[in-house]
Formats: C-alpha cells, sequence, structure tokens
C-alpha cells in the first residue's frame, strides 16, 4: 500500500501541474516540475525486485535530470542540449527495457508488426522533413534523437504485438505519447508556435511516463 501513495501522490500532482499550466501560471507550475519524475522512481523503487527494475530506476534518473535542465533552456542554449542529451539516455534505457522483456510469441509473420514499423519509419522522415531546414546546428543531434525515439517506439511495438499481457497496451500508449511530446516539443521550438503548446507538451509527457512505469510493473506483476 505504501508505494500506492506515491503513483497516487504522482497523479495528483500532475493534475494540478496541468491545471497550472492551463492557467498560464508558468511559475508555480516549473516549480512543481522537478517533483514528479521522483514520486514514479519511489513507486518502482518500492516494488517488489523484479529483472528491469534498475533499467526502469535510470530510465526516470535521466528523465527527471532532463526535466530540470529544461527548465532553464531561456537561460542558455547549452541547457536545451544537456537536456536533449539526457533524455536521450533515458530513451536508450527504455529501448533496453523493452528488448529486455522479450517477446512471448511470434512477431515476424505477423503483417501488423510491419504496418507498424512502416508507419514508425514514415513518421521519422515525416518529422526530419519537417525540422532539419530550420534545425541550423542542431541537425545532428535531434536527428539522432528523433531515430533513437523512432527505435523506442519499435520496439514498444513489437512488445504489443508479441506479448501476452494486458500491460502491452499501457507500454505502447506510454510510447506513443512520448513521441507525441516530443514531437509537440521540437514543431513549436523549431517549426511554428503551436497554440496551447505547453498543455500539449506536458499532458503527452505525463501520460507517456505513467502509461510507461505502470504498464512494466503491471507486467511484471502478471508473470
Amino acid at each position: 500500500m505504501k508505494k500506492e501513495i506515491f503513483l497516487k501522490g504522482f497523479l495528483i500532482i500532475a493534475t494540478f501541474n496541468l491545471f497550472l499550466i492551463s492557467m498560464s501560471y508558468d511559475t508555480f507550475s516549473l516549480c512543481l516540475k522537478p517533483f514528479l519524475i521522483p514520486l514514479l522512481f519511489m513507486y518502482v523503487y518500492l516494488n517488489d525486485d523484479f529483472l528491469t527494475k534498475k533499467v526502469v530506476l535510470f530510465a526516470l534518473t535521466f528523465s527527471w535530470i532532463g526535466d530540470v535542465l529544461l527548465i532553464f533552456t531561456n537561460n542558455n542554449q547549452w541547457f536545451f542540449i544537456s537536456g536533449l542529451l539526457s533524455f536521450l539516455t533515458a530513451h536508450i534505457f527504455y529501448i533496453i527495457l523493452f528488448s529486455k522483456l522479450g517477446t512471448s510469441k511470434p512477431y515476424k509473420k505477423n503483417p501488423l508488426f510491419w504496418i507498424g514499423i512502416i508507419l514508425t519509419i514514415f513518421y521519422l522522415k515525416s518529422i526530419l522533413e519537417m525540422l532539419l531546414p530550420t534545425l541550423g546546428p542542431l541537425k545532428i543531434p535531434v536527428s539522432f534523437y528523433a531515430f533513437t525515439i523512432s527505435v523506442m517506439l519499435g520496439f514498444a511495438w513489437r512488445g504489443f504485438i508479441s506479448w501476452n499481457n494486458n500491460a502491452r497496451f499501457y507500454i505502447l500508449f506510454g510510447a506513443i505519447a512520448f513521441i507525441a511530446s516530443d514531437s509537440f516539443l521540437a514543431i513549436n521550438k523549431f517549426q511554428e508556435p503551436i497554440n496551447n503548446a505547453a498543455i500539449l507538451i506536458m499532458s503527452t509527457y505525463l501520460a507517456a511516463q505513467f502509461g510507461i512505469v505502470y504498464g512494466v510493473i503491471k507486467f511484471n506483476s502478471q508473470k
């Protein structure tokens, strides 16, 4: 029961944070932001040990570092680059996480698997075609980041097709939400301003972290 307090705390503070953003209380929402991921971290930490527990904790740690660094992006561009590298590292850990969850049934002969991979490649091609002309010196790091999150989504899709576990819905939802959040952030920063960008970016980001973390815990509890 103790661990559930941290999950409920995350949901309550996340909801309040989104409310603050919607009311344009940006300073207050930024003050709350660093406290969100540690609640998910504690929720995972207090759960019984499982094979990929440390991988999840590393992913959340680098996500938290990225959250903190991105708060200061208006002060210096290097904060954005450092935050990008932190989230890149977090996504690499999520790729490792999804790969370590393995596969429960064949997937390579399933047409849905290849449809998902083709759609992921199409997303990568489209987002890069949109962003590259405006990226300047950030072309290489942003391109590598886009490639990495696409690989992350590909592994989540592979799992969705191959896992005999209801948790696959949460994990895939989280991966898709991450893609959405990062896309909103990139388009808003490098392409053109998006209406209600802050609420779109933060809501999908929080949904992503919750979906993956809750899905992985549920996955291991059902094994």
